[in-house]
């Protein structure tokens, strides 16, 4: 009887059934920021606050169980004020507040530490599968994560702008990041 529960304790050791391991971002080191491009050459941001739920597991591609990443819409930032302000307008901020993004998948490349990654974006109310390159690098308990993903406002229900009435903004923003966490580091905000 003692021995039919070997195999199960064996598969449950496995890498596969190993925990994910929670990480800590550290703030200070990590920076997500975004750009839009017009015809005097655009604008750039940063978000300076977000939530950020990640996960070490080795049983995995590049070692991330999980990813997902929360923020609010008045947490981007551009310097301007009224260009904030105008951007808020433009998304109706107060109907749709927040911007959610979850890994779903990351696919090995050719290239050591690249990876495809796969997930979920939801933005203004409409949610859409989002594909980009990313590198991740890992060394003991600490992830390096740094990327570049591209979104066409248009994929969302948002019309493109225009500056000055005039000019026509691109509908592509580019969001660029650089992440830092430790599962070892307590958090630093």
């Amino acid at each position: 009887m003692k021995w039919i529960w070997l195999p199960v304790l064996l598969l449950a050791s496995t890498p596969a059934f190993a925990a994910e391991i929670p990480l800590t971002v550290d703030f200070e080191r990590s920076r997500i920021e975004y750009h839009v491009t017009d015809v005097s050459g655009g604008f750039s941001g940063k978000l300076v606050a977000y939530t950020l739920d990640l996960s070490l597991d080795p049983a995995t591609p590049g070692g991330l169980g999980r990813a997902e990443l929360r923020f609010r819409f008045t947490d981007l930032r551009s310097g301007v004020n009224k260009r904030d302000q105008a951007m808020r307008d433009w998304q109706n901020t107060e109907q749709f507040p927040e911007c959610v993004f979850t890994l779903t998948a990351l696919e090995p490349t050719q290239q050591a530490d690249r990876f495809t990654a796969r997930g979920q974006i939801i933005f203004h109310g409409h949610s859409r599968d989002l594909i980009f390159p990313v590198t991740i690098h890992r060394d003991g308990t600490q992830v390096y994560t740094e990327g570049e993903a591209r979104l066409d406002v248009r994929d969302f229900g948002l019309k493109p702008q225009r500056r000055y009435l005039f000019f026509p903004i691109d509908p592509v923003v580019i969001l660029r990041w650089k992440i830092h966490a430790d599962a070892a580091s307590p958090a630093r905000s």
